[in-house]
């Protein structure tokens, strides 16, 4: 990346999700069209009191100019709106990369930056060679007009190929702004909570049941496919006295990391790069999608991506439909007393306070 295109790149600030507020063209015809139509609207002061010749030039240089200048600055704001893969937030960085690599988001945005530059010289270049063609003796005045409608021509022409060289790139980058566009607003000034676990454990349930997030329920398990965030506003005898940020992250299956699905990805980054504070949930139930085996299986692996020494809370959930087999297998795999672990029912919110009473705890919130 040249230090031009460093100085162009990520400048305007966002808050939150870096790529919200941008938009691309799918295709180059779109800036094309605009361009032209303004272009062709352009009309030079003075031009009825000019004789043929410098009428023409005067219309067709306004013209290249304006032409120019709307698709130089229409290329020029699209780099500026895309944010710094050197400086956003990790979370934001990881998971770009699981679309597009760094060196190839860098390349995409130097290459319309560079048609930015390009069309304008092609401009300057013209509009000197219009200036330059004379009316000479013995040549008729039409053959001149001819001259300037043939550079013209061949100007609105380049500029055009230019341009329209960039219609991957443009696809490319729309599509990953629609895809980025899905990932919540993380506010890294605020604590954030990741609920993970094996599918149809109750997550999106428990972050619906605690926060404001708008989550979908459902009672089959695979519905979440994307990391959805909420506010919880932590009280202390009625008063509250911290916000923090819970996120929904879809279900993890027991397989290699090779082998995982892209939202399931999208839940191992939330997990490796956002949370502060980890809660596991088990499906304690009757109705569990996984036996206990895979769901702790599922569970090492979050102790993995999440590292050892950081905050972790289990919770077995859908105790108002328990599973003892299941339950008892956990616990013994896992060593843990009774005491040690969270028996929870979203449904019928029972224990649910506990479980925020614990995170507290671990903010050192009272």
């Amino acid at each position: 990346m040249t230090k031009d295109l460093e100085d162009v790149i990520g400048k305007e600030a966002r808050k939150g999700n870096p790529f919200r507020g941008i938009y691309v063209p799918e295709k180059a015809q779109e800036i094309l069209d605009i361009a032209f139509k303004r272009a062709l609207r352009s009309s030079p002061p003075g031009g009825e009191r000019l004789d043929l010749i410098k009428r023409k030039k005067s219309v067709v240089i306004s013209r290249i100019k304006t032409l120019s200048d709307e698709i130089s600055s229409r290329l020029l704001d699209i780099v500026k709106r895309f944010p710094s893969i050197d400086t956003m937030h990790p979370f934001y960085t990881s998971i770009l990369e699981l679309w597009m690599s760094r060196d190839d988001y860098k390349k995409t945005l130097s290459k319309i930056h560079g048609a930015s530059r390009l069309v304008k010289r092609i401009a300057r270049d013209y509009i000197l060679r219009i200036r330059a063609t004379r009316w000479k003796e013995g040549i008729p005045v039409g053959d001149v007009l001819k001259t300037i409608d043939k550079l013209r021509g061949e100007v609105f022409g380049r500029i055009s190929s230019v341009v329209n060289s960039l219609n991957k790139d443009f696809s490319k980058l729309a599509n990953i702004v629609k895809k980025m566009k899905k990932l919540p607003d993380y506010d890294p000034t605020l604590p954030a909570i990741v609920v993970a676990g094996p599918p149809n454990s109750g997550k999106s349930s428990f972050v619906k049941a605690v926060s404001n997030a708008k989550v979908e329920i459902a009672s089959y398990p695979f519905t979440t496919k994307n990391i959805t965030f909420g506010h919880i506003e932590l009280k202390s005898n009625g008063i509250i006295i911290r916000r923090v940020q819970i996120a929904d992250t879809p279900g993890l299956f027991d397989r290699p990391i090779n082998e995982r699905k892209e939202p399931e990805l999208l839940a191992l980054k939330a997990i490796q790069y956002l949370a502060d504070v980890i809660l596991f949930l088990f499906d304690g139930s009757t109705e569990a999608v996984m036996e206990s085996n895979e769901q702790l299986r599922v569970y090492y692996t979050v102790r993995r991506f999440f590292g050892e020494g950081k905050p972790f809370i289990i919770a077995i959930n859908k105790i108002d439909i328990a599973n003892e087999d299941i339950i008892r297998d956990i616990l013994e795999k896992l060593g843990l007393e009774r005491d040690n672990i969270f028996f929870i029912s979203i449904k019928e919110y029972r224990n649910i306070d506990r479980v925020l009473d614990k995170i507290k705890k671990i903010l050192r919130i009272s």
